[in-house]
Formats: C-alpha cells, sequence, structure tokens
C-alpha cells in the first residue's frame, strides 16, 4: 500500500475507497508499528505516530501535545476555541460545560425517546424486508436524538441532513479547497440557525439544552454566544458523526460475522461489550491531530518542538503489545482499553451519547431483523479522513 506519502491537503480533506481497499490500511499500521512506529513524512510535514503507548501519550499529554494552533483542526474551523480545541486553563471552563450536557442524569433521561426514535425507524423499513442501514438508520437516529437533546423541533431535524449531504459531496475526490469552502458555507447556516434558537430560548425557556446554556454560568462568568453556539454545532457534529458511523460499522460487522449476531441476539446482556470491540476493530475515529509545545521523545525518537504530529488511533487499537490477537473480533474481550474515543480531558465528547444510543438500537435491530445480508453485488464504499464514514451499506432480512 501506499499509504506513506500522503500530502497535507490528503489527511484534511476527504478521501472515497472501497471498503476492502480500506481494510487494508491495518496491514500497513502493522508494518509500521513494527519498523517506524514514529515518522516523519515530508510530504505532508507531519509526524505519524502507531503504537499504543505513543498514541496514548500523544492524545493524554497535554502539557507536551497541544490541541491549540493546529492547521485544519484548531484554526480556520469552527473548532477554534471549542473544548476539543483548547488546553487548560480555559480548557476546563469549557469541559464544565460539556459534563452540564453530558451529566448521566441528562443522557439517561434520553432513554425512552431513543427508544421511540428508534422505533419509528425500524417500523418504516420492516413491512419491505430491506434498508439502506446508513439512509435509513445510522444517519436519521442520532440527528433526531440530537434535535431532541438540543430542544430542536423534530421537523427541522432535515436541516441536518442538508448540512451533511452537503458535506459528503458526491463520493467523489475533493480538494482540501474545496472542503474548506464547503465547511465555511454550513458552519456559517449552522450559526445563524443556532443563534436564532439561543435567542428564541432567552426570551421562551424551555427544557432543553439550549435554555439550560443560555443561562449557564461557569466559574462565575457566563458564556459567550459565540462560545454558546460553537459548543451546539461542535455537539451536533461529536454526537451525531460518532454515532452514525458506530452504527453503521456495527451492522456490517454482524453481516460480516453473522454467528456473532446470532450470540449477542441470544445473549443481549454482551452488547456493552460487543459495542466496545465494534469501537476497537473498526473504529467511526481513525486518527488524532496535537502540536508539541517542546521536544518530546517518542520510541527513542525526536519530535521537535511546535511539530504537528497525527497520531493513529486506529493502528493503536490494533497493536499486539495491549490487546492479545488484536485482529480478532472477540465481544468478548476484557480488557478493551482502546483509544477511539481518546483518553484524558480530551476524551470524546460524546462517547457517553454514542454509547446509550448504540446499547438502545443494536439490540432492537438485531431482535426485529432476522438473517440479516448485505445485498449481493453492492460495492461499500467508504469516506475517510480523521472519521471512517461508510456511505451505503444495504441489507435485506426476514
Amino acid at each position: 500500500m501506499q499509504q506513506q506519502s500522503r500530502s497535507e491537503g490528503e489527511f484534511s480533506a476527504y478521501r472515497f475507497q472501497t471498503i476492502e481497499q480500506t481494510l487494508q490500511t491495518f496491514q500497513w499500521f502493522a508494518s509500521m508499528r513494527s519498523n517506524q512506529p514514529v515518522v516523519y513524512d515530508p510530504q505532508s510535514r507531519l509526524w505519524q505516530v502507531f503504537r499504543y503507548e505513543d498514541v496514548n501519550q500523544v492524545v493524554t499529554d497535554y502539557s507536551h501535545f497541544s490541541s491549540e494552533s493546529i492547521p485544519g483542526f484548531s484554526e480556520n474551523s469552527f473548532l477554534n476555541g471549542t473544548v476539543v480545541a483548547t488546553d487548560p486553563p480555559d480548557h476546563r471552563k469549557l469541559r464544565n460545560l460539556v459534563n452540564q450536557a453530558f451529566t448521566p442524569r441528562a443522557v439517561n433521561h434520553l432513554s425512552g425517546r431513543v427508544t421511540e426514535i428508534a422505533q419509528e425507524l425500524i417500523n418504516v423499513a420492516l413491512p419491505t424486508g430491506r434498508m439502506d442501514v446508513v439512509a435509513d438508520i445510522a444517519f436519521p437516529f442520532p440527528a433526531r436524538v440530537i434535535a431532541q437533546l438540543l430542544g430542536v423541533p423534530d421537523e427541522d431535524w432535515d436541516v441536518f441532513r442538508r448540512w451533511v449531504s452537503e458535506e459528503e459531496n458526491t463520493g467523489q475526490p475533493v480538494t482540501l479547497g474545496t472542503v474548506i469552502q464547503s465547511r465555511q458555507s454550513m458552519e456559517a447556516h449552522r450559526y445563524a440557525f443556532f443563534s436564532r434558537l439561543l435567542k428564541e430560548r432567552r426570551t421562551a425557556s424551555r427544557d432543553d439544552l439550549i435554555s439550560s446554556l443560555s443561562v449557564a454560568e461557569i466559574d462565575g462568568e457566563r458564556l459567550s454566544e459565540r462560545e454558546l453556539i460553537s459548543f451546539c454545532i461542535l455537539l451536533l457534529a461529536a454526537g451525531q458523526e460518532t454515532t452514525k458511523n458506530l452504527i453503521a460499522n456495527a451492522l456490517y460487522l454482524f453481516t460480516e460475522y453473522p454467528a456473532v449476531a446470532e450470540q449477542l441476539r441470544q445473549e443481549p446482556e454482551l452488547m456493552p461489550n460487543a459495542i466496545e470491540e465494534i469501537l476497537r476493530f473498526l473504529p467511526p475515529v481513525w486518527f488524532t491531530m496535537r502540536r508539541t509545545t517542546s521536544e518530546v521523545e517518542l520510541s527513542g525518537q525526536k519530535i521537535p518542538a511546535n511539530a504537528i504530529v497525527l497520531a493513529w488511533n486506529a493502528s493503536a487499537n490494533r497493536d499486539p503489545a495491549q490487546f492479545p490477537d488484536p485482529d480478532h473480533f472477540n465481544i468478548q474481550r476484557e480488557p478493551n482499553r482502546h483509544l477511539t474515543f481518546g483518553h484524558g480531558i480530551h476524551f470524546c465528547i460524546g462517547a457517553p451519547l454514542a454509547r446509550l444510543e448504540a446499547r438502545i438500537v443494536l439490540p432492537m435491530l438485531l431482535a426485529q431483523l432476522k438473517n440479516i445480508k448485505r445485498v449481493p453485488d453492492v460495492p461499500i464504499n467508504v469516506r475517510t479522513g480523521i472519521v471512517y464514514v461508510i456511505q451505503s451499506l444495504p441489507i435485506t432480512f426476514n
């Protein structure tokens, strides 16, 4: 595979491949972990990191690996100034806001409505005996849940569909310039949308997250309108995209391993562990970007200050030093300290909601859809970048 030489634009923009081509990347990861676990690519000007121990240090040690001033990540994007793109002490104030949104009470309070939304979507497909997992379940399900959490009217969830369909384009390769222009347009629409909702809630509060945010105080001070709206946009992106990819990846693996799907039907109590193994084995998030604050050393390799580091979470998840028999899909794997959601202070803000949604919808799908099979002779195309996105997954069932 010619994975080693990628331009900086290719890491920032999207790439479209068949799933078979993409899964070959795991072979490259294994080679790099053994031969070049920390390597500088002069073409992309990125330091790439592959082993679990090193990736864990990059995503956890914020004193040496900063989330700020990273081109295409914490610069020139809506992420600038958000919780995922700031370091302490600013990070603490914003993380406290996240904690307000994702308290156990706030997340569990959604369980009933999450179940209703899942059943409504399943009911549409049940009589037909077929569905596109992505279009019919994986995309609309988390979009509607996020709408419920934020207090966006259900009828407005199609706004989210338009934003995502614009971002995913037509499935053809795109340039970094095209991506930036498209994102800037979407971000302007998103900002205006949430600005309107925030203004409405300040005059007529409701029992939703936007109303709570409108009066939130962190460390004795109110957050600015920009901080609040950026958080809403981040929550939309993190909560929707992560769950969408997790559900699609799960159904792909269930069709690849039908015995596992049947085991989960018979032993639904294994589902929480199965979700963690899905996240490890075929993660929705593949890498993390950081900037070194000083010279650091990883696996005997010195990385200079102000270098941009790309840490491959997906490679760390297959490191045999951490996971025995890492290429085996084992839903009873214990322990399973995968790095799909990161670690430390920047642990993924959408993780609690993604896990809740998966624990609800996946058992429902397995219980109600029997003999699930992929439609034959239909290639599965994947969009890769920081996230791993199955574009379409048509299935049949009884």
